[in-house]
Order: C-alpha cells, then structure tokens, then sequence
C-alpha cells in the first residue's frame, strides 16, 4: 500500500469551520486558525477550539468562560443558549453541537490522503490498536492513534479532528453499543483499511443475537473503497460467511484453517513470559514472540504484523517491535504482588467471550505448585442473556479446572450480584465447597476476603469484570498491602 509521506493538510480555518456546519459566527477575530479541538474546558490547550456540549450531569456552555481562560481560539455553542457577555470569540452557532462536531470531522476527512484504518470487534481493539501503531513507530513511521476510549459518537470525531498535520497513517478504533453505530462512525471516518477482530457477546444486550451484532460490525467492512483493505479474522464463523461479499481486497488470518494468507502455528502460550509461535505468510515463516499472554492475544498479534507488513515494514523490524511491546493497562497485564504473588490485571473490562478467554490463559499458564484464583466482578450489558452467561462462565472455569496441565487448586472470589450468579452456579451445578467460592457485595469487602484468605506469595490470580466496577482500584490493593 502506497504512502505519501508527510501530507500536510490545510489547517481548518474559522471560515472553514462555519461552512462545514452550516454555523453562524459571531464575535468572529481574524486570522485564527485552530491548533486542535477540546470538548473539556479542564484540559484544554491554548490555541484549540472548544466544543460547548450539551450532557445529562452537566453542560459544556457553562464552561465557556474557563475554556477561553485557558486560551481557547473559539467555541462550537447551540443556538439559543444563553451565553455570558464580553466572554469568548469566534463563537459559532449551530442547532446541535453534537451533529456539528461530526460535520466538523467530516470536513477535515476530506483533506487527508493517508492510510487511515478503522478497528472494531467484540475484543482486541486496543490492543491490536496499540500493538500496530508499535510496529510502525518503530519502523519510524509517523502514525498516530486515537487515545484512550476515544471510539465513540463524540469521541471518534474529536481523535480525527486532533490527528498531526504531518501524520502519515492514522490507526482509530469504532465502538458499537446500539445498531447504525458503526455505519455513522465509518462515515466520518471513510477508512481505506478495515479491521475486524472477531465477533464476541460484548453489548449483546444491545441486539437479539450474534447475527444482528455481525451485520452491524460489516458496516465498517462496507464503508471501504473499492481499492481498500478488508482485513479479517477467519477463524470466526460470523466474519468468514460474509468472507465472500466483499467491496475489496481482503487479507485473511487465523490459526485454525491452513487456507488462509497469514497464519499462526506451534503456539506456546504457557510462560509467564509470553507467547511463542510461528507465523506462515505467503512471503515466508518465521517465529515470533510476545510478551503478551494468552492464546487469543496470537489473533491481535497476527492483525497487526499482517497491517504492518502491508504498510511496507520489513519482516525483521516487526519481530524486533514486537518483542518489546509492552501488554496495555489493565488488559492481560502480569503484575507481581509482593506479599501475594502474580497477578493477571485484565480489569479494564469484561464480556463473556473475553472473560472465557482470560480463564483459559489462566488454566494454560504453567507454574508448579501455585493455587490460581479467579477474582470476578461480573458483566454488565447482557441485558436477558445476563443470567445463562454468568451460569457459562461457571460451567467453563469447572471444565478448565478438571483439564488444568499443572493440575494446582482453584478459588472463586466474586464481586457484585452479577458475579454471585457465578459463584452460586460454581456450588450448586459444579460442585465446589464454600470454601472455594466467596462472594462480597462491595470492593472493599472483597480485598478484606482476599487479605484473609490467601497466603503465601504462590498465587496466580486473575482479576477481571466490567469497567463499571472499577477493579483496577483492587489491583492497587493489592500490590499496594
């Protein structure tokens, strides 16, 4: 895939700005141009432009005059809000601020010639994201990614419209959590590569079932041009029936067919120091490793060397960039725990295929004589299919417990109704005593259990539930006591 170095699009001008929405500007100063945008006048830099969004708990017009303290070159407001005197310029008012920012993004869109590559799936997002962006800075490619959760309505905007004017690639994830979401969001952003990492239970609660949850993922694959990427994890069932209804080029990779582009083979995913596996492209094999855990991670891995690859890095930089990376926060991370041994920080969130996923790499880790723990604060948004998912999650920690190749104990402390619903069906459906499943109803309950009840620095202990809760701040505890 060609890249043209160094595009520099034209800055977005107050003028230019107001066309895009269809704004009124008042109080306009001349020759002021945006150096980026900012919703949140706490953080604002001098020079951006901010925009005044209205919200349920508060709203950004209240916020004008600190933002312009903050030397903010103008403001996005809706018209009729009252706004206070002598405060701000450049102000430009349109009918939806909300509608406007995406209007805004859309504009600056259109002056960019560069790869930009939409991600979305029900897992993997960051991570792929972060790792790709890795690989091609390291290779010294200009790439920037959005930051943090910056995947939404408001959020994909705003990372598009503070991309650097001499970017190179843009890497952006798309969150799905109600059915036009993808679609709305692949419109701003119009990718010429798109991502899909698998098609899991996270927001089922938002749609009847998997199908429907697929069809709105594909709406980033139909975004695409006709000279884009498609870029597509076979293995999953969902993503390969559509396979074959493509508005592009598609690159496939998996582990478990040998038909596909880019494949993973001999898999070690046992070390707490990482995985281990060879990789078989049609320009050759070769073997990688990772400081990632987990045999889903080889998915996320495979993405980002085949993207990376594409982009034109050379085989061994990515094998050298990857053997560096470093696990993102909260997801998979190995930390150590002075007084109670390793811990599995995958706190940052939870769905029931990832949490299905996070088990089995705490099941395959081998470490002799370690009793491994399953910390579980539950997950949330699975609406009707809440109550049989919990019950799964039971049913799988039982079988992987039975098939454990190093054989140590287990024990199941709970967070929350959500996660009781686990542990209730651990003891009445898998047959595990009280002793091996604790329950508390709030964080600091569930540190006190876990202070009391383990000992020594032999533990493996996996912490895991919905964003929501917070589990991170358990983490700390316990690393902290």
């Amino acid at each position: 895939m060609a890249i043209r170095p160094y595009f520099a699009p034209t800055m977005l001008t107050i003028a230019r700005l107001t066309e895009a929405c269809g704004g009124r500007l008042q109080r306009p100063q001349e020759n002021t141009r945006p150096t980026g945008f900012s919703i949140d006048s706490r953080t604002l830099q001098a020079g951006q432009f901010f925009i005044a969004l209205p919200g349920r708990r508060t709203d950004g017009h209240r916020f004008l005059r600190q933002a312009f303290a903050r030397g903010a070159c103008g403001a996005l407001v809706q018209s009729g809000q009252k706004l206070p005197d002598n405060v701000g310029y450049n102000l430009i008012g349109v009918p939806n601020t909300g509608r406007a920012l995406r209007q805004v993004a859309g504009a600056y869109r259109s002056q960019l010639a560069i790869p930009l590559i939409g991600i979305s799936g029900s897992a993997g997002k960051t991570t792929s994201k972060e790792l790709l962006a890795h690989l091609l800075r390291r290779a010294g490619r200009r790439v920037y990614r959005s930051p943090g959760n910056y995947n939404s309505e408001i959020g994909l905007p705003l990372a598009l419209l503070n991309l650097p004017s001499q970017t190179e690639i843009g890497v952006f994830e798309l969150a799905l959590q109600r059915p036009g979401e993808i679609g709305q969001l692949a419109q701003i952003l119009r990718p010429t590569v798109g991502l899909i990492t698998g098609i899991g239970d996270a927001h089922l609660g938002f749609f009847p079932d998997r199908q429907a949850l697929a069809a709105a993922k594909w709406e980033l694959i139909q975004s695409l041009p006709s000279d884009g990427l498609a870029l597509l994890n076979l293995d999953d069932e969902f993503l390969s029936a559509r396979a074959g209804d493509l508005p592009c080029r598609l690159l496939g990779y998996g582990i478990n067919r040998s038909d596909i582009a880019w494949r993973a083979s001999r898999i070690e995913d046992f070390s707490l120091e990482g995985l281990r596996f060879r990789l078989e492209t049609p320009q050759g094999n070769c073997l990688l490793k990772s400081k990632l855990l987990g045999r889903h991670n080889v998915y996320n891995i495979l993405a980002a060397t085949a993207l990376a690859r594409v982009l034109g890095v050379d085989p061994a930089d990515c094998s050298r960039a990857l053997a560096e990376f470093e696990p993102v926060n909260h997801r998979l991370q190995l930390r150590h725990s002075q007084r109670y041994g390793w811990l599995l920080d995958d706190s940052y969130n939870a769905s029931p295929q990832a949490t299905k996923q996070a088990l089995r790499t705490l099941a395959r880790l081998h470490l002799p004589g370690y009793q491994k723990i399953f910390v579980f604060g539950g997950i949330l948004e699975l609406g009707a299919h809440s109550r049989e998912a919990h019950r799964e999650i039971a049913a799988e920690l039982a079988r992987l417990v039975q098939h454990d190749p190093g054989g140590g104990s287990y024990k199941f402390f709970g967070l929350g109704e959500e996660a009781a619903r686990t542990g209730r069906a651990l003891r009445s459906e898998q047959g595990w005593s009280a002793e091996r499943v604790r329950l508390a109803g709030e964080l600091e309950g569930l540190a006190e259990l876990i202070q009391a009840e383990l000992a020594g620095e032999k533990n493996l202990i996996l912490i895991k539930g919905s964003r929501a809760l917070a589990l991170e701040r358990l983490v700390e505890i316990l690393q902290s006591t």
